[in-house]
């Protein structure tokens, strides 16, 4: 593996391991019934509310998801899970259990089939099927089935993963508009007009607290569509402080972030960057609002020789 070093450097640090816990499915027609389709509001950056509480579930050892009619919770997605999930709290009166994690329920009408987290099957707009935010607890609420509930998430955190996930998507951007010279064909574009290295060559994205890990493939599929690799390797570093002052223009610039679409925890969301060109996306994630809200983002790159892999290694680091 080499390395190609960026200023300040950037390493990887890992999500705190969680409990050894597997949220799974359970079946229950009447709580299906009961479930409706979560609202939410983490994407307009809210971190607290109160909701009322339809359903309380078991769903493994020692662990509770407590659905609510609304949430400010961030789940982790099941189908694309690059951003970790809220934790925070649930309060009932002068009670608070922690939110341990944050999953996706869905639940099946016809056959009372619940399922949580990775056990997840449906995808969204399939019929029958309801999906839901789940607020993982460790002590048994059912007793707060009805009831009215404080939800506060752990601001820290959350402002930690928005601040990778904005980051993550500008480094995209910037990568993108770096490496344009590297096209020798004509290539789908992103929505500020460079052609699209991610979207070409992404393999897998992943958040964690002030920064993120994109993987790229930079095979002969990629060679094939038109993209120079092998100079970019032999001359990454140049690349990425390219892509590094493109990025310190952005934050400098202090561009408006918005993420625009309806409540309803299954509709389509855009994430929006007023950049010149806007940088405009589909994303289900949270974000900062602005990127004064952020001192710097700066990239570093790790390669992997046996598997043809390029890391993006990215570090968003708030005021």
């Amino acid at each position: 593996m080499t390395s190609s070093p960026a200023e300040p450097p950037v390493a990887y640090a890992p999500e705190p391991t969680a409990p050894p816990v597997r949220p799974g499915s359970t079946t229950d027609p009447r709580a299906a019934t009961r479930i409706t389709e979560s609202r939410i509001s983490y994407h307009r950056g809210e971190t607290e509310g109160s909701a009322r509480i339809i359903e309380v579930l078991p769903v493994s050892p020692g662990r509770w998801a407590v659905v609510t009619d609304r949430t400010p919770f961030h789940p982790i997605d099941t189908v694309w899970p690059d951003q970790p999930a809220d934790h925070g709290t649930l309060t009932v009166d002068t009670e608070v259990l922690p939110v341990v994690d944050t999953q996706i329920l869905t639940a099946e009408r016809d056959t009372g089939q619940i399922r949580v987290g990775p056990e997840v099957t449906a995808r969204r707009g399939d019929d029958g099927h309801v999906f839901a935010v789940a607020h993982l607890v460790e002590q048994d609420p059912s007793r707060w089935r009805g009831r009215t509930a404080t939800l506060a998430v752990d601001v820290a955190r959350r402002r930690s993963l928005s601040a990778a996930h904005t980051g993550c998507h500008l480094v995209a951007y910037a990568f993108n508009e770096a490496t344009e010279e590297l096209w020798s064909k004509e290539a789908p574009r992103d929505s500020r007009g460079s052609r699209n290295f991610d979207a070409a060559a992404l393999i897998d994205s992943r958040h964690h607290l002030g920064g993120s890990v994109d993987r790229y493939r930079l095979g002969r599929s990629l060679r094939r569509k038109g993209f120079d690799h092998a100079r970019l390797l032999a001359e990454l570093d140049d690349y990425v402080e390219r892509a590094n002052e493109i990025l310190a223009k952005w934050v400098a610039s202090a561009a408006p972030v918005t993420v625009a679409g309806a409540d309803l925890f299954t509709a389509q969301r855009t994430w929006r960057c007023e950049t010149t060109p806007v940088a405009t996306m589909p994303c289900g994630g949270t974000h900062v609002s602005h990127l004064g809200e952020l001192a710097t983002i700066t990239i570093g790159t790790d390669y992997v020789e046996d598997e043809k892999e390029l890391r993006l290694l990215a570090a968003s680091v708030l005021r």
